[in-house]
């Protein structure tokens, strides 16, 4: 009867340590792979989530016909701002980047036409765009950039002539590390 030599046990004590070393290295990138792909999905639903409720609030605009000093938005750095016709009243709706992040800020319902008129004249004449604090964020955002589609074409600043139709709204969120932002373009619906 013959046993294993030492060397024969040696041998197979090295290819089992071995496989234990692979098998840990590959549980460990299989975990952090895990994490990365958890966090880039959570990331992408809560900017899927900002956009969609960027769109909602961009095919709410004001209808032409209430419009008195013509088209009811307003762009200015880092900011957007715009009356939204909802089911409860009308609104004035921004997204603003402050403070290392992106807001949404809502102000109504407001009671009568002029309350938002005098609320939407404060804030053409200068005043701060405020309202309650919605936590929607784009992770990675540096900015906020926005334009609007009317008659003339894109434009960085509304025409304020009476008549000029807001067709469509465009956001563009410029993103740490990456030289082009994320766009989204809503058309409002108004003809």
């Amino acid at each position: 009867m013959r046993g294993f030599t030492l060397v024969e046990v040696m041998v197979v004590a090295l290819l089992v340590s071995l496989m234990a070393i692979m098998s840990w290295r590959v549980l460990e990138s299989l975990t952090r792979t895990q994490t990365i792909l958890k966090s880039r999905g959570d990331a992408l639903e809560e900017t899927q989530y900002f956009f969609n409720q960027w769109r909602h609030d961009c095919q709410g605009l004001l209808p032409p016909d209430q419009w008195r000093d013509g088209p009811p938005v307003q762009i200015g750095e880092n900011q957007i701002a715009w009356l939204v016709q909802a089911e409860d009243g009308v609104h004035r709706i921004g997204y603003v980047y402050a403070g290392g992040g992106l807001k949404r800020l809502d102000r109504g319902p407001f009671q009568n036409r002029g309350d938002w008129e005098a609320d939407w004249q404060a804030l053409v004449q200068g005043g701060e765009l405020t309202g309650k604090v919605g936590e929607l964020t784009v992770p990675g955002s540096i900015g906020l950039q926005a334009r609007v589609w009317s008659d003339t074409g894109w434009a960085t600043a509304v025409a304020t002539a009476p008549g000029t139709l807001i067709r469509g709204m465009e956001l563009a969120i410029p993103l740490a590390g990456t030289e082009i932002p994320l766009r989204q373009v809503c058309l409002t619906g108004q003809d």
